[in-house]
């Protein structure tokens, strides 16, 4: 019995002791998974209209906001934050039609919903402060005011874009450019 005792309290102690050591953490990624401070604004010509913030409760509680609002005029072009290759484009039931962008040398995707129209196609380089888009209220959105949904994810979570975008500068997309983009679409 004492054998007992002595081998549990060993155990214990052994485990306690685990649990206060740190495992080395071994980064295998050679892209950075850090969020740039020096994105565009993902809006042309705004900066001031966001409305729906970082963890706001959507759906009655069910979830939380996994991004910000930019309100703005329908039509209003959206611009690529950075460099990079669009990795997606899709038209869902909540996000209504979407860009992905993956910018870069950089892990993380950044997340445009919400849109009118999209100019871009999955697989196309783009250039920071490229038009990708125009502002709608599609998706879960048809009933409230045009604006884009942004968001950016660094891997399976959301992070908050607010902080990597309020101090970047304005974009001004030329409304003939866009125009221009459509037209190419289109073919």
């Amino acid at each position: 019995m004492k054998n007992q005792s002595f081998v549990f309290a060993l155990l214990a102690l052994a485990l306690v002791s685990f649990s206060f050591t740190k495992k080395p953490v071994h980064r295998t990624h050679k892209k950075k998974t850090t969020v740039s401070r020096s994105l565009d604004f993902p809006v042309a010509g705004m900066k001031s209209n966001i409305g729906g913030f970082w963890g706001d409760s959507r759906d009655g509680g069910e979830r939380k906001h996994k991004g910000i609002d930019i309100f703005a005029k329908k039509g209003t072009p959206v611009v690529a934050v950075s460099d990079g290759r669009i990795v997606k484009e899709a038209h869902t039931p909540i996000g209504g039609k979407t860009i992905w962008l993956k910018p870069t040398n950089y892990s993380w995707t950044a997340y445009y919903a919400h849109l009118d129209r999209q100019l871009v196609k999955p697989g196309q380089r783009v250039r920071k402060g490229q038009v990708l888009g125009t502002v709608g209220n599609t998706g879960n959105a048809r009933t409230t005011p045009s604006h884009l949904h942004f968001g950016i994810r660094p891997g399976k979570g959301w992070v908050n874009p607010l902080p990597y975008v309020k101090h970047s500068p304005k974009v001004a997309a030329k409304v003939s450019k866009v125009k221009a983009q459509r037209k190419r679409h289109r073919k």
